[in-house]
């Protein structure tokens, strides 16, 4: 991207991510009203989906903007050679929203991506299956992974926790614990938890193996549990 285009084109993507932020949050409030089955991630990711839709419709409507719904596990796709992988199935974020630049200079830069990974939080639900350590593991760790690559070409992303059973406060203890076993470097995750089923935070990442270094990674955590008065 080209120096004289930073400046523009990252005032376009703070209204990129204070948009989506909004959608989906305002998605997850209304999904936190509906019965749904929350045995599985992608159970409720789908039921986000149809949601997301309406929430996107209504923004499009009453502020007379273009808001696209936000896509459901579409592939990473290559922009440069060096990313070409042999046609092997890529790595696939929960939702991805895409960002158009109209002041590239380059067209690697011409789209850029939010990417959105939701992982449910609460107690293990089996002895290898630790809900609260696969969202560090399979959650935080992918914006940061050669391997998975989310985030690339981006300043911001969103990690959104379902929460099934178990507190708020005592799923973040666990969270941060299990930040300093598999992500040492990671600052804490912190939140004021208080009324309401949807909750914010913001963590700063200075990355090793993903551009941009700087990365802001939002935290939206839904609590379902709250939802079912359990």
């Amino acid at each position: 991207m080209a120096r004289h285009s930073l400046s523009t084109f990252a005032a376009l993507w703070q209204r990129h991510e204070r948009l989506y932020l909004e959608v989906f949050s305002s998605a997850l409030k209304e999904l936190a009203t509906k019965k749904i089955s929350m045995e599985h991630e992608d159970t409720i990711s789908e039921a986000l989906c149809v949601t997301l839709r309406h929430v996107c419709f209504e923004f499009s409507h009453n502020r007379d903007i273009e808001v696209k719904t936000p896509d459901w596990e579409g592939p990473i796709q290559p922009v440069e050679e060096e990313e070409l992988k042999g046609g092997k199935i890529r790595k696939r974020p929960d939702f991805t929203c895409k960002r158009f630049n109209r002041f590239a200079s380059t067209a690697e830069e011409h789209e850029i991506s939010m990417h959105v990974e939701c992982k449910r939080l609460g107690r293990p639900t089996s002895a290898t299956w630790i809900l609260n350590e696969n969202y560090v593991k399979n959650g935080i760790e992918r914006f940061d992974s050669t391997t998975h690559g989310y985030g690339k070409r981006a300043t911001s992303g969103l990690m959104i926790g379902y929460i099934i059973d178990m507190t708020p406060e005592a799923i973040l203890s666990e969270v941060n614990e299990y930040q300093k076993k598999h992500l040492p470097d990671n600052p804490a995750i912190e939140f004021e938890f208080g009324v309401g089923n949807l909750f914010e935070s913001r963590q700063s990442l200075a990355r090793k193996y993903v551009l941009p270094e700087q990365f802001l990674l939002i935290h939206l955590w839904a609590d379902l549990n709250k939802r079912l008065g359990m």
